[in-house]
């Protein structure tokens, strides 16, 4: 399922996932409802021994990348996302988080007017 175009997005968002098949459609059900739309999602499976990596598979948007690697604790599943990012920016969204509509809006404006 992994497999990037050479188009550089605008964020790289970063979803460090271990057994969050209550919540992971949730959260990135708020990211792909975002009104900005310049952004890659990797969601990074550590080692889940639930469903979650099968909720995650059944999305079909392009923007969205399932990686998986043995449990190795967040920090590494953040550090994988970040070897594989593409995006100019960064942004963390743990997999039982969600953010409001226009939460990449605002960090767009925000990051374009400040630099």
């Amino acid at each position: 399922m992994f497999s990037q175009t050479n188009k550089v997005p605008f964020f790289s968002i970063i979803i460090p996932m271990y057994n969050s098949e209550l919540y992971i459609a949730s959260t990135i059900n708020s990211v792909i409802s975002q009104s900005f739309i310049d952004y890659e999602v990797l969601v990074i499976n550590d080692g889940s021994t639930d469903k979650s990596a099968d909720i995650v598979a059944r999305y079909t948007d392009e923007r969205i990348f399932l990686i998986s690697q043995n449990n190795a604790g967040v920090s590494a599943a953040r550090n994988k996302g970040l070897s594989k990012a593409k995006g100019k920016y960064i942004a963390f969204l743990d997999s039982d988080d969600y953010w409001f509509p226009e939460h990449l809006q605002q960090a767009f404006l925000f990051l374009s007017s400040n630099r």
